[in-house]
């Protein structure tokens, strides 16, 4: 039954694909972990023979099962146990991919995080694969925003590793992704990678899932949310560069101005017994719940329910997938001008864009959005209509894919045009 899985069901006219990441496939929780599950799924709906190794964040015994039409096989690696964590990446990311490949080469190997694809560029160099490199943020960057003490010496040596992995990997990549044009940036500025080789591929929304309500009032009702409020919603991972704390700090200078808001944060990560404190020292427990991890069936009822959305992010955002799935329930969008968010709400109206991610800055927004929309009903409405047609124009993970699934096909084709060369 085992070696059933391992075996090709492509045919002459098909690809087959292999997804490598540190994260896991099934249940996502993040943006990079909703950006692999929606490209692995579906291309596999779409007759792409797909197989994927990833990481488990969480202690499991290595396994191989069908997910989605997916032949995925997964293990668990500690990142507080340095050698161990190797050991494990060496171990299981190179057998599986042996055993993937045994009835049928790669087409492509589609790689969204560096450590996966560095073991197996370093082990399996006979693949003879071309690599897409999904750039999500640099890795580098990401840990030093996660620690208390960036500046500190023993923090130096584990972020340079994650800088010259991730270097490394996109060096050996035929072709880059990445979701926005600030992510494309970076790319070139920090690994110096030629322009040809990068693409821009926005994520996406599922707009049937996520669409405007039948009943917003019925949504407030059942979701809780106090009455007489302005409703707020933000949705992140609990970390320093999201700017939460600065939005709590806004929310305390819009209750001195009367401005009477309610804010929901969901999401869980590091951060949030810091965020309870903060609440709990600017009196605000009537004005902020944290509700930790949103389920996703529940989260466009969050989205439809809300006034207005707002991304607090201070440093690093990618793209944020958040914001068009905001958008696409019909609910205005208030972020800071950081990355993704500038690309995604100066195409929708610049207005809704904060001149900047101090808590001032974020407080004057949302009385100008407040003040400007929420007068008048009908104008609010027009507003709301306008935010679902632009995520349907602009972002979907049909367009997402095609754009994937034909770069996929180039690289294919490349590939094998070099092989009869050589």
């Amino acid at each position: 039954m085992v070696q059933d899985l391992f075996m090709s069901t492509a045919n002459n006219d098909s690809i087959k694909i292999l997804f490598v990441a540190d994260v896991p496939l099934d249940n996502p929780s993040s943006g990079s972990e909703n950006m692999l599950n929606r490209q692995a799924k579906d291309l596999s709906a779409a007759g792409v023979e797909v197989c994927a190794i990833v990481r488990l964040l969480r202690s499991e015994k290595p396994s191989i099962k069908r997910l989605y039409g997916i032949k995925l096989a997964q293990f668990y690696a500690p990142t507080h146990r340095f050698w161990r964590f190797l050991y494990q990446h060496l171990k299981y990311s190179v057998y599986f991919c042996e055993k993937f490949r045994r009835y049928s080469p790669f087409s492509a190997i589609v790689a969204h995080q560096p450590i996966n694809c560095f073991i197996l560029l370093l082990k399996s160099k006979q693949l003879r694969s071309p690599l897409l490199y999904n750039f999500h943020s640099p890795s580098h960057e990401e840990y030093l925003l996660s620690r208390d003490n960036p500046q500190s010496f023993w923090n130096y040596v584990p972020m340079l590793m994650r800088r010259k992995i991730e270097q490394y990997c996109l060096q050996k990549a035929q072709l880059v992704m990445v979701a926005s044009e600030y992510m494309k940036q970076k790319v070139i500025d920090i690994h110096h990678i030629d322009e040809t080789r990068i693409f821009v591929n926005p994520g996406g929304v599922d707009l049937d899932c996520f669409h405007l309500p039948d009943d917003r009032r019925l949504q407030k009702k059942n979701l809780e949310l106090p009455k007489d409020r302005v409703h707020l919603l933000t949705i992140r991972n609990l970390e320093p560069r999201m700017g939460l704390d600065n939005l709590i700090k806004a929310i305390a200078l819009l209750e001195e101005r009367k401005f009477h808001v309610h804010l929901v944060i969901g999401g869980e990560g590091p951060e949030r017994q810091k965020l309870e404190n903060l609440i709990r020292r600017y009196g605000l427990s009537g004005n902020v719940a944290m509700t930790g991890f949103i389920p996703p069936d529940k989260l466009a009822d969050y989205y439809g329910a809300a006034d207005f959305f707002v991304l607090p992010t201070r440093k690093l955002e990618g793209f944020g997938l958040v914001t068009v799935e905001s958008l696409a329930c019909g609910t205005p969008v208030l972020g800071t001008p950081v990355g993704g968010t500038l690309e995604i709400l100066s195409g929708l109206d610049s207005q809704f864009l904060f001149h900047n991610a101090t808590a001032e800055s974020m407080a004057e927004g949302i009385q100008w959005a407040i003040e400007t929309w929420l007068s008048d009903d009908v104008e609010y409405e027009i507003l709301r209509s306008r935010c679902r047609k632009y995520a349907e124009k602009n972002y979907s993970w049909e367009m997402h894919i095609q754009a994937l699934h034909s770069k996929l096909l180039q690289l294919d084709k490349q590939n094998h045009t070099c092989l009869q060369f050589n």
